[in-house]
């Protein structure tokens, strides 16, 4: 699967100003995007709510020297980058994207090695979800492919006797907000139709996990 427009275009922009130092004689920025999705694609791995995928990508591109400040630049640009690509392919991701640039002389201009790891951490709300009991709080989901469950492990915790410990997940993907039931005991609904397989959703749509009923809304 090729890069979304949107996102190559963010790495298109790195050919021009502080960064394109860097890349002056080495493998163009498109190029090295696609390099990090196929590292990602190797290490994916099933999670209870779908794919996951690493969130620290460490680079190391040949060549000369080039300086700090441009380095620390790209890689910046890099962990947005993966950002989005991990929105845009709905994979959970266990903390914010990160990545880190160095040069090694010793290798060729054209040499590209990348490294992938797991480094947890908290993540920006992107959704809440509001009891319709008026009395309960929002629950905060950060996450992607958040599981929502009575299990101590959820990411989403619903202490309700009638929701099975994992439920179901919660995600973006692809510009859209889906949800999946992951076979629970008593069901998942949005707006009174059961799911049985991914379901976009949006803001406003009652969600129902047994008979505990949510207001789907932003953060």
């Amino acid at each position: 699967m090729g890069l979304a427009r949107g996102i190559e275009r963010r790495l298109e922009r790195l050919v021009d100003g502080l960064a394109a130092r860097l890349f002056r004689g080495r493998i163009h920025p498109v190029e090295l995007g696609s390099l990090l999705v196929r590292e990602a694609d190797l290490a994916i791995w099933e999670t209870p709510g779908g794919w996951g995928a690493p969130n620290v990508y460490n680079v190391v591109m040949g060549g000369e020297p080039v300086d700090t400040e441009v380095l620390e630049t790209v890689a910046v640009e890099l962990g947005a980058f993966v950002e989005e690509t991990a929105l845009e392919r709905g994979w959970r991701l266990e903390g914010p994207a990160r990545a880190t640039v160095r040069i090694d002389p010793s290798r060729r201009p054209a040499d590209v090695a990348i490294s992938t790891g797991i480094e947890k951490g908290p993540q920006p709300v992107w959704a809440r979800l509001r009891p319709v009991a008026e009395s309960a709080a929002p629950l905060d989901v950060a996450i992607n492919r958040a599981v929502l469950g009575r299990g101590s492990t959820s990411d989403v915790h619903l202490p309700n006797e009638d929701v099975s410990r994992s439920h179901a997940v919660f995600w973006r993907e692809a510009g859209s907000a889906w949800v999946g039931d992951l076979e629970s005991a008593n069901g998942t609904f949005v707006n009174g139709e059961r799911v049985y397989g991914p379901t976009p959703v949006v803001e406003g749509d009652l969600l129902t996990l047994g008979r505990a009923e949510f207001v789907i809304g932003r953060a």
